[in-house]
Order: C-alpha cells, then structure tokens, then sequence
C-alpha cells in the first residue's frame, strides 16, 4: 500500500462516521484534489472505502431511448424522471439543464443510471467513507513488509488509529463464561475445539499439496500455506516451523524480485529481511 493510501485511511479515521469530504481526507496539505480522487478510487477497488458521487455531466442511453419510444402513459418513470430522460434525449447535459429542485437532482440522476436509462459522462467524488472491509483492514490485517520505510505520520494520524482501536476494543463485548460441557461426548460430536497445530512433517506435506492443487512448480507463495494453517498457528510459530524445516535441509526459501503479480496482502505474507526483500516462496528439497 503506497504511504499515501494509507494516511487518507488514517485520515479518515478522524472523520466523524469515519466518512469525510474529499478535500478533509488529503494524505498531505500538498496533495491535490485531483490525486486524492485518484488515491480513493484506487482503495475503493480494493473495497477499503465507499465514493460517495455526484453526477456532473449525463447522456440518454440506448435503453433510456427506447424507453420514450413508449407508450408514456405506461412508462415506469415519474413525472420528473421523465423529465431528466427528455433533457438527455436533446444531447450531454448537466444536473442544472433539468431545472429540478437541486436537493432532488442528484438522487434521481444517480437512480436513473444505476437502472441503465442514463450514462454519466463526468462523475466527482464529493464525499468518501471507511467501508467495513477497510476497517478490517486496519484492524486485522495491515503489515508493511518494508519495516525500514519512513511513514512519517504526524501527530494527528496516530491519534486517530489509537482511537480507532480504542473504540474496537471497548465495542468488544465481555466475554462469558461457558457451562463446563458434558464429560461424555456423544458419538455425533464434533472435533473439539482449537483445531490441532500441525507439526513440522505436516506442514511439508501441506506445502507439497498447495502445489499439486494449484500448481505451484515448487515455488509455493507463503500466503498460501499462511491462509491454511493461521489459525490454528500463528504467525511467528508459522515463522519459526519453516526455519526449522530449513535448518533440517528440509525446505528453502527464496526472495521475492517482482512483487507485480501479487497484491498488498500476499505481499505482506512474506517474512520480512532486514537488507533485502521479504522471504516469499516455499521450495520443498
């Protein structure tokens, strides 16, 4: 994730409802509103935030042309959705050509494209929120496998996750205690609870199945191996099993020289090196 992506996170974590206008969640006082924009939509691919639009410039589509081709007495349209649909009909226009309520225009403009009836030729982000796989992210998932980098957060962007975590962790309800269970299982019960930590052989073999199952030419991405057994391991007992298996002449592992191919996530999967790039891939001897 560029530094920049994640300071309009953090930025917005200081928002109230966690959602705030473009030109309150810049990353720097430097940064343009042009390039804030472009840094939302590219989280907002990743689902880590929401754009909230407003429609600038709009067309008539083809199905919102054969529309008025119909009976209007039949139409599934409104007065003024009808009105908006014959405004796009004479050619490109704005929400000021409809000559609707401003507080209407752009719930209606929005409507009518999202049925198909309208294409939007310009769109502005005005406003931006924290969605809940971004608040996810932020809370369980954001590694940064280059811990030498500078991020340089100021003051105001620690307070806000501080905070942020603050209020998860008090919205975490108590935890209750369980009526100790019935000494004798029945025969339908299930396997108990926490699952079994697989033991270094295992761990081989697992490796060798990911690379069968996908295949991996015996370059095995860690975040697979990360994905089957976190839980019941953990990252650094994941961690210290493989350089066990290395020290046995069991496994290797190699660096990673072009991270194109792969995500943020399954790049901060890796094992992070001090003077070179994170450990990423899993080589069975």
């Amino acid at each position: 994730m560029e530094t920049k992506e994640l300071k309009l996170l953090l930025q917005l974590l200081g928002c109230p409802d966690y959602r705030g206008k473009v030109g309150e969640i810049k990353p720097t006082s430097g940064t343009k509103v042009s390039e804030t924009q472009r840094l939302c939509r590219k989280l907002a691919d990743r689902e880590l935030v929401i754009l909230h639009e407003e429609i600038k410039k709009f067309k008539i589509s083809p199905a919102g042309k054969t529309l008025l081709k119909a009976d209007v007495e039949n139409l599934p349209l409104s007065e003024a959705e009808l009105k908006v649909l014959q405004v796009a009909a004479k050619g490109p226009s704005t929400p000021g050509d409809t000559q609707l309520p401003a507080a209407k225009r752009q719930l209606l403009l929005l409507d009518l494209c999202d049925r198909g009836f309208l294409n939007a030729i310009e769109r502005k982000i005005v406003e931006v929120s924290l969605s809940v796989r971004g608040k996810e992210f932020l809370r369980d998932d954001y590694f940064d496998a280059n811990a030498r980098r500078n991020l340089q957060l100021n003051a105001q962007l620690l307070t806000n996750y501080i905070q942020f975590m603050r209020t998860w962790i008090g919205s975490v309800p108590p935890v209750t205690p369980t009526p100790t269970p019935d000494p004798t299982p029945s025969p339908a019960t299930p396997p108990p609870f926490p699952q079994a930590k697989p033991s270094d052989s295992e761990l081989i073999e697992m490796i060798r199945k990911i690379d069968s199952r996908l295949p991996t030419n015996n370059y095995t991405p860690i975040y697979h191996l990360r994905a089957e057994v976190q839980p019941p391991l953990t990252r650094d007992e994941l961690d210290q099993a493989l350089f066990r298996l290395i020290e046995g002449d069991k496994i290797q592992l190699s660096s990673l020289q072009d991270g194109m191919s792969y995500n943020d996530e399954q790049l901060a999967a890796g094992i992070p090196q001090e003077f070179s790039s994170p450990l990423f891939f899993i080589i069975v001897n």
